[in-house]
């Protein structure tokens, strides 16, 4: 073989088959954080409700689905079609699965942060109806993309339809933004002006902040990369991650409670403390706020519920917060 048929070869082969191998190495790291926090989450959090202990087993399952999708894609590629550039040219049904386990963990996995949000804000519909929306969005595309995709499996064909793939990803991100946006929000109008109780608050913001970054900025470079070099698979290294990106912000939320329920006792030392006014008394016309109470007493659920339950200022202390 000529030096010009290795440079050819080498350029057909790098931005494909090198990228999906560079998201086989990162999905793998990814998945190893997983089984670690879903360890520890079962290990701290036996007593959680059934339902709680069922969804993190759900979008686990899912995750070892997707890194299996992405394991059988290296082989098809490497492996099975080996020597075969033509295969190049066509997509193996691994790949159109990924697409679809991706886009249902990022339904689920932004339904159960629309719930926090429409906790936090007290039965806020258009908030909540509005994540809703988006995460909706970016599943049927999602699945509207994979399906079409593998009625003929041809990358050619694909190409026509990666408008639905950019959109779904463009909702996942404006859902992500909501939700944080909404979180710090709701979160900032909970401080009551006492100084540990606020670095609290300001403690559960850095959460809300962390938990959609990666995920974003994933999204983000999945659609720039498909865009720019469209002709390539450098946009599936990013890809193969959100969905692991979306498992993990959801299991460090829920793994953070014990770390927070400590910051809490160090901060209000078993007393209870008026942590803020979120929202008007109904039905009064003076429109007095109601305060929220916070006691080391309580369950501190944050990650499901990160408002307290207790709103009556004639409450001495506060139910705990269930999950």
């Amino acid at each position: 073989m000529s030096a010009a048929e290795q440079q050819e070869i080498l350029a057909l082969v790098k931005p494909t088959l090198g990228a999906i191998l560079l998201g086989l190495v990162f999905s793998s790291t990814f998945f190893g954080v997983t089984l670690l926090q879903t360890y520890q989450y079962y290990d701290r959090y036996w007593s959680d409700t059934l339902w709680l202990k069922l969804f993190v087993a759900l979008i686990f399952v899912l995750d070892v689905v997707q890194i299996i999708t992405v394991i059988h894609s290296n082989w098809w590629y490497l492996i099975q079609n080996y020597a075969m550039p033509q295969s190049l040219s066509m997509v193996p049904w691994s790949l159109g699965l990924e697409v679809g386990i991706t886009t249902s963990i990022g339904l689920l996995v932004q339904g159960f942060f629309a719930m926090r949000v429409y906790i936090l804000s007290r039965g806020n519909h258009i908030v909540t109806g509005s994540i809703l929306t988006l995460t909706l969005a970016q599943f049927i595309l999602g699945v509207y993309y994979a399906g079409r995709g593998q009625q003929t499996k041809l990358v050619a064909t694909i190409a026509q339809i990666t408008w639905a793939s950019t959109a779904s990803l463009a909702c996942s991100i404006a859902g992500d933004a909501i939700i944080t946006g909404a979180m710090c929000y709701y979160l900032h109008l909970s401080r009551s002006g006492i100084r540990r109780t606020d670095k609290l608050i300001d403690i559960m913001i850095v959460y809300c902040v962390n938990t959609g970054l990666l995920t974003t900025i994933c999204a983000v470079c999945t659609i720039i990369l498909s865009e720019v070099v469209s002709n390539t698979y450098w946009d599936t290294m990013f890809y193969f991650l959100i969905s692991k990106c979306y498992v993990n912000s959801t299991l460090a939320t829920l793994n953070a409670r014990e770390k927070l329920r400590g910051t809490t006792q160090y901060a209000i030392s078993d007393r209870t403390v008026p942590l803020n006014v979120v929202g008007r008394s109904s039905g009064t016309s003076s429109g007095d706020p109601k305060a929220v109470y916070l006691t080391t007493g309580t369950d501190m659920s944050f990650a499901a519920n990160p408002a307290a339950l207790k709103t009556d200022m004639s409450e001495v202390t506060t139910g705990s917060v269930e999950v």
